[in-house]
Order: C-alpha cells, then structure tokens, then sequence
C-alpha cells in the first residue's frame, strides 16, 4: 500500500507544470532581447497559436509566427514554474511579402530565442498574469533575460464570436482612435500586447475620440464591455 502512495505522489510531481499551459492557445505578442523589446510585426498572413503538446513525457512546445521554432524534451520543475529542453529546431520558410524586413528578423528572435546559441538545459522560467478576460504568457531565459510574451486574446472562442462589434479607425493610427457604434457607461480600456493596461475610462457617447499620440509604435488592444476586443497599429 505504501509503495502504491508513493508512486502516485510521484506521478503528481512528475507533472507538476501549470495547466493552464496547456489548456489555451497562446499568441506570441512581443519578444525582449538584449534590453530590446520588439512588438510582433503585422504579416500579410494571419498569426497562427502556439502550442503545448503533451505527446508521452518530455513535453514539447511550438512556438508560431511565421516560422516555428519546436523545443522537444521539455522537463518541468516540481518545485518552481520553470522548465528545461534537451532539443529543438525551427523552420526556414522565407516570407515574402510586406514588412519583410521586420518579419524575417522576428522570425529569427523566435528561433534565437529557444534554439540558437541556447545550450541544452538552459532554465527557463514561466509565468502567466491574468488581465482578467485575458492571459498572458511570460518565458524568461535565465542564462540571459531574454522574454517572449504570448497572449491568448487572439483565441476566436465562440464567446467572442456571438459579442457585437464597433468600428474603429483610422488603422493604424498617429494621433487618435474614433470609435463608432458602442453604447454609454461601458468599460473601455486599451492594453499593450503583454497584457499591460495603458487606457482606461467608461465610454460617454455612442462615439469616442481616444488620443494615443503618447503612445509608442506597436500593436493594441481596445476593449469594450460586451463587445469584441479590436487590435489596432500605432504608427
């Protein structure tokens, strides 16, 4: 009986990841690199999700923009929300298209990141803040303090599907937003792609003017109380 207890205790630890690793699709938003944040660049092709596999043990991860970057073997800490891999690869697909600059180059972060110069069984920390109707997931090299962001606010759930929509424009914008079609007294608020609130307010008009001139370039997310979330450029 005691030999059955304490194999079941180490079945638990074995797999002590947090499930919420596997339980949602997530999005790469934005990668740190040398003190450097880049924000994912717009491709003309839509950002597919990155996913944990939980294939047998060691698990593995694929990491999606438009190249993927696999780490394979990952063993989870049973003491600390961290991980090591002991392998890995990435695609080399060459995307032609607009922004190509940007996107290869990201592409190349992706890959760096994990793979590239990365020696096996590099720590890797994770963490996953909860924005209230999102999440977000923080991967920290410890060997360097590069971070890659993911998101999954991008998840098209059939919540959001069935939520109305308004209009926003000009996308991208340099100055300000106008938002179209909402309703009075609704939470809005604007969030960078790492989950950071930088706007909040409550809408007063069926139509709203945001300035985001203080904004820096990048990607966003607007937000309004029953509506479908809408991500917008900041040139």
């Amino acid at each position: 009986m005691k030999k059955i207890l304490l194999f079941t205790l180490f079945s638990c630890f074995a797999f002590a990841q947090n499930p919420e690793l596997f339980s949602n699709n997530w999005y790469i938003s934005q990668i740190v690199m040398n003190g450097q944040t880049t924000v994912t660049p717009v491709m003309n092709i839509n950002l597919e999700k990155s996913l944990f596999y939980q294939s047998g043990t060691p698990n593995s991860f694929s990491s999606k923009y438009f190249n993927v970057a696999v780490v394979t073997g990952m063993n989870f800490s049973t003491i600390q929300d961290s991980f090591t891999a002991s392998g890995g690869g990435c695609t080399l697909m060459l995307y032609v298209g607009t922004n190509q600059t940007a996107v290869r180059d990201y592409d190349q972060k992706n890959c760096d990141f994990y793979i590239m110069n990365t020696p096996t069984g590099t720590i890797f920390n994770y963490e996953i803040v909860n924005n209230g109707s999102s999440k977000t997931l923080i991967f920290t090299n410890t060997a360097t303090g590069n971070k890659i962001y993911y998101n999954n606010t991008f998840l098209a759930t059939k919540e959001n599907i069935i939520k109305k929509t308004f209009k926003l424009y000009p996308n991208p914008a340099t100055d300000f937003v106008i938002i179209e079609n909402v309703e009075m007294n609704l939470k809005l608020k604007i969030n960078d792609l790492s989950g950071k609130i930088l706007f909040e307010t409550l809408t007063s008009d069926k139509t709203q003017k945001i300035d985001v001139s203080s904004f820096a370039t990048g990607q966003y997310i607007l937000s309004i109380e029953n509506f479908k979330p809408e991500i917008f450029i900041k040139k």
